[in-house]
């Protein structure tokens, strides 16, 4: 099969996928613009639609130590993967693509090839980062779940705790926050038109802000919830959350291209610049996105890191469970062929959509992206595969883990 054919089922499921980096799913616009004169009581019922279904003991990996780096994967599945990101470059026209994927018993496989700016060229090298999106939303939840093990905070301490300020602070959990539920608006920035430049101005504006709808009544995917746990993991650790990410995630693993940008970053001179088509874009503002977008990485340590949450290294195997144990719609169901339907627990997203093939698939991850740059991270059980791909423009990255994994999928099916 040509690599167009290929990625062409991936990318049916694309706008489905994108849509829910941003933030669509939620209540219906009226709802939204009567929040505001809703009495929020504790205890009001859950009005949005049913939830997922839970999810089989089988889907998950089994807990297991993980190696860093992997063995490498058979010589032959790696230049054929070498040569499907060459050939996805040339065919969309994306300025480059880091990607990487560990197969247990398989062994690993990772790939950075492109333009970190095309306009005037740079290629990308050993130390070349990728914007992550709201994959940070993942590193953001472990960090708030290990320090509920901890006994530092409990998930239904109301944010009141630490927040009073905000619109009913007092009935918002880190529960909700953690799960999309907590009422709080999308994004603080977009949102307001008036370019905070600090997360204090954030919170101001946030705290003029009426909720979208009481919390725990509905769901509406929300960055400034991800800002708010931030806020609290530093007011806990009396530090800047990306050093919290330092010490209690990149460290740990030995992860030395993940981290989350400094406070006052602006463009990093190490990044995989986003891009408008082929023209750079830069994102200066990509460090106010705390907690919900701002982390940077290569592929191999974004697999490296998923690998450890789900394997039980960096959370105890009942705090991932519970992740899943409740996940809402992001956006309407679709019944339409290669469509994605995806649904959000605390941090994580699952995305269950139908390959080209007419194979049901299901992906553990989350996704992330902004107009100029995308990335997702997964866990596929059919191919049992964990996969990253971060893409500096629009071209999507769901689209390059598909062909890549059905490149394994081949390769494996090969007599």
């Amino acid at each position: 099969m040509s690599v167009s054919t290929r990625c062409h089922g991936a990318v049916l499921l694309v706008a489905a996928l994108v849509s829910g980096c941003g933030g669509t799913g939620g209540p219906a616009v009226g709802a939204m613009a009567d929040a505001a004169a809703l009495t929020c009581q504790t205890g009001l019922p859950f009005a949005g639609a049913p939830p997922h279904a839970a999810l089989p003991a089988s889907l998950f990996p089994a807990p297991a130590a993980i190696a860093t780096p992997p063995a490498l994967m058979p010589e032959a599945l790696g230049v054929l993967l070498d040569q499907q990101v060459a050939d996805l470059l040339r065919l969309t026209g994306a300025p480059a693509v880091t990607a990487a994927i560990t197969v247990p018993g398989l062994g690993g496989w990772r790939s950075t090839q492109g333009l970190a700016q095309a306009v005037p060229a740079q290629a990308v090298n050993e130390g070349t980062e990728f914007y992550w999106g709201s994959v940070a939303k993942p590193l953001t939840a472990v960090i708030i779940l290990q320090l509920a093990q901890e006994g530092k905070l409990r998930l239904d301490d109301p944010l009141s705790r630490w927040y009073p300020q905000l619109p009913q602070a007092a009935r918002i959990t880190l529960a909700q926050l953690l799960a999309h539920t907590s009422g709080l608006q999308s994004n603080v920035i977009s949102a307001s038109g008036l370019g905070a430049q600090t997360p204090a101005q954030q919170l101001a504006l946030l705290a003029n802000m009426p909720l979208l709808f009481c919390p725990g009544t509905n769901v509406g995917y929300s960055n400034a919830g991800y800002l708010m746990l931030a806020l609290v993991i530093e007011a806990i650790e009396q530090q800047a959350f990306d050093q919290s990410v330092q010490d209690r995630l990149a460290t740990p693993l030995g992860l030395s291209h993940l981290r989350a940008l400094r406070p006052g970053e602006e463009v990093s001179a190490t990044l995989a610049q986003p891009h408008e088509g082929r023209q750079p874009k830069a994102d200066p503002n990509a460090w106010l996105r705390l907690g919900a977008g701002n982390v940077v990485a290569r592929a191999e340590d974004m697999v490296v890191f998923w690998q450890a949450v789900l394997s039980g290294q960096l959370l105890a195997p009942a705090t991932v469970q519970s992740q899943w144990a409740l996940l809402h719609a992001l956006g309407p169901p679709t019944t339409a062929s290669n469509q994605n339907n995806s649904w959000i627990g605390q941090g994580v997203m699952l995305s269950e959509w139908t390959d080209d093939r007419g194979h049901a698939r299901t992906w553990l991850g989350h996704a992330g992206g902004i107009p100029t740059a995308n990335a997702v991270l997964l866990y596929d059980p059919d191919v049992q595969a964990y996969a990253a791909v971060a893409v500096n423009s629009a071209v999507s990255s769901h689209a390059v883990a598909n062909a890549l994994l059905k490149t394994v999928i081949d390769w494996r099916a090969r007599p």
